[in-house]
Formats: structure tokens, sequence, C-alpha cells
């Protein structure tokens, strides 16, 4: 009994611990940064350098795809994350065998195998599931981002100009990566290494078409307004047909909660009356 609890305490404490670092990632990136935060930051820059020199010179191109599309938290690039990776698993590969040291059995030893795995492999579960919010952040804002484009072409401002207007008035992630884009160009960057940027840190099917239709704008010409009225529309369509979806969805939910919750408080109050009455008679 003491060796499956101190199982479970283990396994608990290492996903509460990634669990509040990646809540304090979130909450590092919607608040501005204090004097306290920003030594912090430094900290955590100088950290970041040594978890970097700690692996291998290039990391798996899946990873650096993947914390592109999770937007790089905590400024983590891939050869870094994969050197904290490194360094977890062995971490947890020496508390599992100090546990093992200490309670010596055929259960304790499973910590000797759990907590390496676990410490290696849950910074791409989280990374995961920030990628996947960013997606629907992304879907959400695409129609208004295409439609603010297309007004600004129309309008006769140059496509450039038009990014910019996109990001400048808008208030999501997409906007905020439009600007990002757009701070790359201003500081030197070719259009099309910013937009190389913006491709892998959104990596949507809306985004790689619209991508692609201002490099085909930039290199031969080639008429926005058509591509983005599609692209708008398209996404409408998507977003009409998610929400249809997350509704269709919810139904079964809505069900099984009146099937065990509702009905039977009210059989109890229906009960209750009954017995009270009786009891009265």
């Amino acid at each position: 009994m003491i060796s499956f609890s101190a199982l479970a305490a283990a396994l608990a404490t290492g996903c509460a611990v990634f669990a509040c670092g990646d809540l304090a990632l979130d909450r590092a990136e919607r608040k501005p940064a204090t004097a306290a935060e920003a030594a912090i930051r430094r900290r955590n820059k100088r950290l970041r350098g040594l978890f970097g020199r700690l692996t291998a010179p290039t990391a798996p191109g899946d990873l650096a795809a993947l914390v592109d599309a999770a937007g790089a938290p905590g400024g983590f690039s891939a050869k870094e994350l994969m050197g904290a990776k490194l360094v977890g698993a062995t971490g947890g590969l020496l508390l599992g065998l100090i546990a093992a040291a200490v309670s010596p059995g055929g259960r304790m030893t499973l910590l000797v195998v759990i907590l390496p795995v676990a410490s290696f492999l849950i910074p791409d579960l989280l990374l995961r599931r920030r990628a996947g919010h960013r997606r629907r952040l992304l879907e959400a804002e695409l129609p208004i981002i295409s439609d603010r484009i297309l007004l600004a072409i129309r309008a006769g401002l140059p496509l450039g100009r038009a990014l910019a207007g996109a990001a400048e008035h808008g208030r999501g992630l997409l906007a905020v990566e439009l600007g990002r884009a757009d701070a790359l160009t201003r500081l030197g960057s070719s259009r099309a290494e910013a937009l190389v940027q913006l491709e892998r840190r959104c990596p949507l099917p809306e985004v790689v078409a619209l991508v692609a239709a201002i490099r085909r704008a930039d290199r031969y010409g080639a008429a926005l307004e058509p591509i983005l009225a599609a692209l708008a529309a398209g996404a409408r369509v998507d977003q009409q047909r998610r929400i249809t979806e997350r509704a269709q969805s919810a139904a079964p939910k809505i069900q099984l909660i009146v099937a065990l919750l509702l009905v039977p408080a009210a059989i109890c109050c229906v009960a209750a009356g009954m017995i009270a009455g009786l009891g009265g008679s």
C-alpha cells in the first residue's frame, strides 16, 4: 500500500510541476514584465543556454515544428528544449533509483522506468496542448483578419501596409503573429523570411494558403482579392461547421447530466414528499 501511495504521489507531483510551469508561461505571456520578472527571464535565458549546450547541435525536425506551432513558450528553442528534456529524464532516473534503493521491492522499481519516461514526454504533451489551443484561436480569428486585409487592399493600400493595419487593429493571436512578421521586416528581414516564420508559427492550411498567395503577389503581381475573399468565405464555413459539431457533441453530455443528476434529484424530492405524507397520515 505504501509503495503504491508513493508511486501515485511521485507521478502527481511531476504532473503538478509541469502544469504549474505551463500556467506560469501563460501568465508571463499575458502580463507586462516587472523588474523581478525581467530578472527571472534573464536567469531563464542563461538556463536555456545551459540546456542548449547539453544537447546535440540540432534537435529533431518534428520537435522544432512542434515548438514553433506552440509559439516557443518561455523562449525555448527546439535545441534548448531537448536539453531540458534530457536533464529532466536524468533527474527522473536518479529519483527513481533513490526511491528503489530506499524502498526495495518490485513495485518501487517501476519508478526507475516511469519517472524518466514521464519527464521526457510530458513537455511534448504540454506543447501539443498549447499548439492545439493556438490552432483554435487562429481558426476563430482568420475570417476577420482576411476581411481586414481584403478591405485594405480594395481601398488601395499596398500589401505591406494592409498586413500591418490588420495586425495593428486586431486583438487576437493571428494579429499578434502578423505584427511579429511586420516587426521582422521593419528590423531588416525580408518579407519572405518573415512569411516563413509566420507559416511555421501558424501551421494552418488557411494561413499557408494566405502566405502562398502573398508570395505569388510579391513575385508575379498576382491579384490577392479573389484569394482573400475565398479564404474568408471558406473560414466562415469551417467556423460554422465547428460550432455545429460542438453543439451536436454537447447534446449527449447534457442528456447524461440530466439522466444522472437531475432525474435522481427529482425522484428523491418526490419520494421525500411521499414519505413525509405517509408519516403524517
